[in-house]
């Protein structure tokens, strides 16, 4: 995918917008899967699942994110093997938005650590999210518990 042809998968979590580069994202499911638990993970982590038969750590992203409340966490994104063996629970996904419908802008004061971007949008703005950094901080909390 060429940047002309760059593409955002826009979720929510606990009524907020966020979004994944969409060539980051292998696939987005409906239910739940079966987890298993990881010993001595930290708490934004549910469990581990088979995905394809590849081991993947699943996060409750909301959690890792420090927001406070409750998720519902009805929608599970798993990401390219390449980024990482992880998935993220959110709440609902809003839609797939190509990058000429979005304004990218760039934050002065960014929402959180992780945030790369914001994208305005029609029905209002998404962060778009470090996935890089996000990972990198990720693999650092599970190093640490162990």
């Amino acid at each position: 995918m060429t940047q002309h042809n760059r593409k955002f998968l826009v979720f929510s979590i606990q009524g907020s917008l966020f979004a994944l580069d969409l060539s980051q994202v292998s696939e987005v499911g409906d239910k739940r899967p079966q987890l298993w638990p990881i010993p001595l993970a930290p708490a934004c982590y549910r469990g581990a699942m088979n995905y394809h038969g590849d081991i993947v750590a699943v996060m409750d992203l909301a959690n890792f994110l420090g927001m406070c409340g409750h998720s519902r966490c009805e929608k599970i994104i798993i990401l390219h093997q390449d980024v990482a063996s992880l998935a993220f629970l959110i709440d609902t996904v809003v839609r797939i938005i190509p990058e000429e419908d979005a304004s990218i802008s760039l934050c002065s004061t960014p929402e959180s650590e992780f945030t790369a971007a914001k994208l305005g949008l029609i029905d209002g703005e998404a962060i778009l999210l470090d996935l890089g950094l996000l990972v990198q901080k990720a693999e650092i909390g599970m190093h640490k518990n162990q």
